[in-house]
């Protein structure tokens, strides 16, 4: 695309040239080409910044999401946050998504907080309640109950678009269900995403509902189930703070 413009600038100014110089005045064609140089450093310009938010993206899925190294992924995030790199320097919510459950995997209660206080401060009209409603669950997992269905219930008046009023689904029978003491509806929600066959459960997915029926079995006093689903944790939980955490609390049952 780049190159189509490029040519069409440079035909548009070497007719004009010819022209200028048989005394036939055609600015126009000066101005067209001049313009269409200029659209070329646009596309230019932005088909590096979306080439480079993608591999950031792909890096922050494969590291993140599949090998579950929340870690390595927010050292090359912080890299580039320090480097004059355009992908960086225009934040993204995608990028910050990203970056957002990194950190949320490593218990860095207040990288995680700052950045999705960031997805709100760059979050278009369509995504603002997207950022809201992550910030709300983070809230209600760190324990800030009152803040949490403050923003929560603010965001429930809004009109909401179907991720959205998913997510909402998710944090009722999840993080507020568990603030609340609810139990029975976090476990039913957690044991159906470890059965569902579609959408199929990603390697977080299974982490963190494992987990949280880990924490629901103990506060039931249920020890074998805990001691199972923390089991599978400290078994698969990869690099992150979960793991390191179920590792704690399989030794604190013992």
């Amino acid at each position: 695309m780049a190159i189509c413009y490029f040519i069409l600038a440079s035909i548009a100014i070497s007719l004009w040239a010819v022209f200028n110089s048989m005394g036939i005045n055609e600015n126009f064609l000066l101005i067209l080409g001049i313009i269409v140089y200029l659209l070329c450093v646009l596309i230019i310009f932005w088909g590096r910044y979306a080439e480079g938010k993608g591999k950031l993206i792909n890096l922050g899925n494969k590291l993140v999401r599949q090998e579950l190294k929340p870690a390595e992924f927010i050292r090359h995030y912080e890299k580039l946050k320090n480097a004059d790199d355009l992908v960086i320097k225009k934040l993204s919510v995608d990028v910050l998504r990203v970056a957002l459950i990194a950190y949320d995997l490593l218990n860095d209660r207040e990288n995680a907080l700052a950045t999705v206080d960031e997805m709100i401060n760059v979050a278009s009209d369509k995504k603002q309640n997207l950022a809201k409603l992550l910030k709300s669950s983070l809230l209600f997992s760190y324990g800030d109950n009152q803040a949490a269905e403050i923003l929560f219930n603010e965001i429930q008046k809004q009109k909401l678009n179907i991720v959205c009023s998913g997510l909402v689904d998710v944090i009722l029978k999840s993080d507020r269900a568990m603030a609340r003491g609810d139990y029975k509806t976090a476990e039913v929600y957690h044991l159906n995403v470890l059965s569902r066959l579609f959408p199929k459960p990603d390697k977080i997915d299974m982490l963190i509902s494992n987990y949280w029926l880990g924490e629901i079995y103990e506060k039931l006093q249920d020890t074998n189930k805990a001691i199972k689903h923390y089991q599978y944790c400290a078994n698969f939980g990869g690099e992150t703070a979960i793991k390191t955490s179920a590792i704690e609390k399989l030794q604190h049952i013992n």
